[in-house]
């Protein structure tokens, strides 16, 4: 009996408490949750030029990792920035395609926010983790958010949760 009531208080601890998650459980979340934010991203109208300068700038980021304290997004967007306005510098992209690119790709860093704000928030303490979740909700954004001349999109399953999120704030 001692063992069934220590085991269900080490349960309900660990309920309250929360425990870190490990790299596959972090991955698999944050691949689904930047497939819901794909999801909303793939709603915007947006040009073949611009689509594949969300792929070429996700692509860029992707390695990125932000300062304790600091958010995905504000890490990443100085760099979305400068690499949108070389775009845009090459001809390769008009200024307000360039605004709508950043936009978007901003949406994938708000994923990964989402993911250590949200759902695993002592997890951002762990580099190993930060680098997976990162890594995951880009390859689930991008599974999705195609490129122009890239097959169409095999359905996974997203985190609805957060499809419903991005929804709210687009």
């Amino acid at each position: 009996m001692k063992k069934i009531v220590y085991g269900m208080m080490a349960l309900a601890l660990a309920a309250i408490v929360g425990c870190t998650p490990d790299e596959a459980q972090v991955k698999k979340t944050a691949t689904a949750i930047g497939y819901a934010a794909g999801m909303v991203a793939n709603e915007t109208p947006i040009k073949d030029d611009a689509r594949n300068a969300v792929v070429e700038v996700l692509t860029e980021v992707r390695t990125c990792i932000p300062e304790e304290g600091q958010s995905f997004a504000d890490a990443w967007a100085p760099i979305i920035k400068e690499k949108v306005a070389e775009l845009v510098k090459a001809g390769k992209i008009d200024a307000a395609t360039g605004e709508l690119v950043t936009t978007v790709a901003l949406m994938a860093a708000k994923g990964v926010d989402y993911l250590f704000d949200v759902r695993f928030p002592k997890a951002k303490q762990y580099a190993n983790l930060v680098t997976a979740g990162a890594g995951g909700a880009i390859d689930g954004f991008l599974t999705v958010f195609k490129p122009v001349d890239a097959k169409s999109a095999t359905a996974i399953e997203y985190d609805k949760e957060a499809y419903e999120f991005f929804k709210k704030n687009k």
